[in-house]
């Protein structure tokens, strides 16, 4: 006879969503079993998405400054950028996504009443799962369950998106050289940050968007003025395109799509479908509940909760906005519900996100054209870069800063920022937006000189 353990919280999926959520509850006194289909704890975002892609990011970036050394009053000893050692950027890669994963699992063990365990879980019923492993089978009964198996790429029904060496958003990431020229299908963030990435190591790239515009939900005004940017660095853009098919030519491919009434093709060495993600709800064993799911991800009201009462989920698995902060935002107010606290839960109108393009594109709060669409009467201060002080010193003076407030009270409600260093504003957008700071209030406090964090209190003095 199966003895059945007794818990009080499953958590299905140990990334952003899942492992922070595991962690609080634990300290609070609760048993906690936690269960990671992966290879470690981090889920997609340290193994396959956010952490990898910055990684190359960085070293793409550096070869890019070293180039640009005569510009800072330095003689380059051999001309040009460096050469690339791929090999020992993987190698880079995998030491650090290792040491972020045994760092977590470290702390999951610091704690007696939570247990990880990788393999998988499926739901056998309202209150029971079954985990399995490569050493068995246990079943599991449970008070609560969180759910946050995050999602997957998604592959487009094109003809030839499956031949092989056609690409996901993952292949790219484990890629073994860097390709003389490559296609990517999807004009998203990944799209964006891969598509820099790749030309400043040296690939000739194609960028193919089926929208109007490449980055669609971002600041319109921002998005144009980074699309100029990668054209200006010889990135081919493409909007408003039809795929119609992927086809082999020996060793390189070639992207057939219509552009205009046009038929083009786009030959590459690699082709990248990176064109969003879905939920990832794949044996998860709802169909024993009463938790209702569809191509969006599955269903949760306000606090979360599914439609069966206990059961929540987080992340990506619930569907947008899918990033690996707004998933532990989630969990954790999950967590502090289920311990019987007051619990805020996070809304999409306070989220911020970072775009690592070059430069950066970052955000909080509303665009302007989200803002005006919800009904609100909203202007917009603009603050150009090229006259920044920091930015000319740091020879990144390419950009702009929109902050979105409401005209009769001058309430901020969207902070996006284009520059080099964007990622590290939106600390204090976020702070602003969430709290609802007015602009003059924002103007009040001092901001170091030359930074760009002054850009906040000179683009909300020049509001009247």
């Amino acid at each position: 006879m199966t003895t059945q353990q007794q818990i009080d919280v499953l958590i299905i999926g140990g990334g952003p969503g899942g492992t922070p959520g595991a962690l609080a509850l634990a300290q609070a006194g609760k048993r906690v079993l936690l269960v990671e289909a992966g290879r470690g704890l981090g889920g997609t975002c340290l193994f396959e998405g956010c952490i990898p892609s910055k990684i190359f990011r960085e070293t793409a970036a550096r070869r890019r400054e070293i180039a640009r050394a005569p510009e800072f009053g330095l003689q380059m000893e051999s001309a040009g950028a460096p050469a690339i050692d791929w090999a020992g950027l993987q190698t880079r890669r995998h030491h650090i996504l290792t040491q972020r994963a045994q760092g977590a699992l470290a702390k999951t063990r610091a704690l007696p009443g939570l247990e990880v365990v990788f393999g998988r879980a499926h739901l056998t019923g309202p209150r029971t799962a079954v985990v399995e492993t490569g050493e068995g089978r246990r079943e599991v009964g449970f008070e609560r369950a969180i759910l946050a198996t995050g999602s997957l790429p998604s592959r487009p029904p094109i003809p030839g998106a499956d031949l092989p060496g056609v690409l996901d958003s993952t292949g790219l990431i484990e890629i073994g050289f860097v390709p003389e020229s490559m296609v990517l299908i999807g004009g998203g963030p990944v799209g964006v940050e891969m598509a820099q990435i790749f030309a400043m190591l040296g690939a000739r790239v194609t960028l193919l968007e089926a929208m109007p515009r490449i980055l669609g939900p971002v600041d319109g005004v921002l998005a144009q003025l980074l699309s100029e940017r990668l054209i200006a660095e010889g990135i081919t853009v493409q909007t408003g395109v039809r795929i119609e098919a992927i086809e082999a030519e020996g060793a390189q491919h070639s992207v057939r799509y219509v552009h205009e009434g046009e038929t083009k093709q786009a030959a590459a060495q690699v082709v990248a479908i990176v064109a969003g993600r879905h939920p990832n709800v794949a044996g998860l064993g709802l169909e024993s509940t009463a938790v209702q799911h569809d191509r969006h991800g599955i269903k949760v009201d306000a606090t979360l909760q599914t439609a069966e009462p206990g059961i929540y989920a987080t992340g990506d698995v619930v569907g947008q906005p899918m990033f690996a902060h707004w998933a532990t935002a989630q969990v954790l107010a999950v967590a502090r519900h289920i311990l019987g606290h007051d619990a805020p839960y996070p809304r999409p109108e306070h989220n911020s996100a970072v775009i690592f393009s070059y430069p950066e594109l970052a955000m909080a709060g509303l665009t302007e054209e989200a803002a005006r669409a919800a009904g609100l009467d909203v202007a917009v201060a603009e603050y150009d870069y090229r006259g920044d002080a920091r930015a000319q010193v740091s020879g990144e003076a390419f950009g702009r800063l929109r902050v979105v407030y409401r005209k009769d009270d001058k309430t901020i409600i969207g902070v996006h920022a284009l520059i080099e260093g964007a990622a590290d504003l939106m600390g204090e957008a976020a702070l602003a937006v969430r709290h609802g700071l007015r602009l003059e209030q924002l103007a009040a406090a001092i901001h170091p000189h030359p930074t760009l964090t002054e850009a906040f209190g000179l683009v909300a003095l020049g509001v009247r």
